[in-house]
């Protein structure tokens, strides 16, 4: 006999949903989904892209269905994961646009993002500070990982990438005004 969720609170249709009732979600979904997708959106994403993500968070919500804590409403666990998920899907979009394109190679073109030779690259990069030159260097030239770079420069992953951020930005505006 099939459970009439409608009149399950969003709490109790979690916990079906973690028991393996998947209709739940769709409930949930149904529920909540124009909540979320406006969350998103006041926050800066195009609708294409808020859709995307409103995706992406209810996909997570199945994926960590038991790991929902009855304890707590379950609306603000659905609004913990969208905003967990949107600073990926922001963090996802900027590495995308930083990509680095090899511009430190040791080869003889020139680089394709600032369109300088290596001296010139090299000369930008003197302008950056000591630990923002090596773990430029480490991820662009040894293609380390951020957690491999954080180990060696005792940081944390996310400090690494904030500071790689940061240099890329700073040695594009510097070309900028060259």
């Amino acid at each position: 006999m099939p459970l009439n969720f409608e009149s399950f609170s969003d709490e109790e249709l979690l916990l079906s949903l973690a028991e393996g009732d998947n209709e739940a979600l769709d409930y949930l979904y149904a529920r909540h989904s124009g909540r979320v997708l406006q969350y998103v959106e006041r926050r800066g994403l195009s609708p294409e892209r808020a859709q995307d993500l409103l995706q992406i968070v209810f996909l997570q919500v199945y994926r960590k269905k038991h790991l929902y804590d009855p304890q707590h409403p379950a609306l603000a666990w659905i609004y913990v994961i969208t905003r967990s998920e949107l600073k990926d899907y922001r963090n996802r979009e900027m590495k995308d646009s930083l990509e680095w394109d090899d511009s430190l190679s040791q080869t003889e073109d020139t680089s394709p993002i600032m369109n300088e030779s290596k001296e010139e690259v090299l000369e930008l990069l003197k302008d950056l500070k000591p630990k923002e030159q090596e773990a430029l260097k480490l991820r662009y030239l040894d293609e380390l990982e951020y957690e491999e770079i954080a180990q060696r420069l005792k940081e944390t992953e996310s400090n690494i990438r904030q500071l790689v951020s940061r240099s890329l930005k700073f040695l594009r505006r510097r070309h900028e005004r060259r």
